[in-house]
């Protein structure tokens, strides 16, 4: 007589076994984050102009600041733009000159300076790397800043009144005793950091 109960009961154990090694594999590779990972996100809009930027606190407490920027090449002109945080999470196009509103560069403390511009630049807090645009208007943004924080402290961006990102029509020439101009000129789009 053949007993059938031993074959049965193998197979049993040899399809839990293959599920829960199926189970606990896709659990391993399933990406992980830090439970208390801090992230912004900003939406950018400008005439023909449109992105995303996110930033991450990263565990030295510095913060990545990626995306994508693209519009029409005529009003996001290929080359080089001053890309900044600004001290005001309010982007009007329509103030006079265009997201005026948005304050100057992020720069809190007692020793910052946000307005005039020429004043403590190319070193706010705010200051970040140009943008680069190529020649069908796009841009992809990475940069990495010790600067600001996202994290309630005096630096963070989170203030009483929030912060904004600025893309300016002209390259931030970073550089100390300039013009405006030199730090990027007028502002072609705007997002709020939220």
């Amino acid at each position: 007589m053949v007993r059938k109960f031993p074959l049965l009961k193998s197979l049993f154990f040899f399809g839990i076994s293959i599920c829960l090694v199926l189970f606990w594999g896709l659990e391993l590779a399933r990406p992980s984050f830090p439970p208390n990972l801090l992230q912004a996100q900003v939406n950018i809009a400008g005439t023909n102009i449109h992105g995303t930027l996110i930033l991450t606190q990263l565990n030295n407490q510095a913060v990545r600041i990626r995306g994508k920027i693209q519009g029409d090449p005529t009003k996001l002109t290929p080359g080089l733009h001053g890309l900044h945080i600004h001290s005001v999470g309010v982007c009007e196009p329509d103030a006079d000159p265009p997201f005026s509103t948005s304050g100057g560069h992020f720069d809190p403390g007692p020793f910052g300076s946000e307005t005039p511009v020429e004043v403590n630049h190319p070193y706010h807090l705010g200051d970040l790397p140009n943008l680069e645009v190529d020649e069908q208007g796009e841009a992809i943004y990475n940069a990495v800043t010790s600067r600001v924080s996202l994290s309630e402290n005096p630096i963070s961006v989170f203030d009483g009144n929030g912060s904004a990102i600025i893309i300016h029509l002209l390259p931030d020439q970073q550089k100390a005793n300039g013009e405006a101009a030199d730090a990027g000129g007028g502002r072609i789009a705007c997002g709020i950091i939220s």
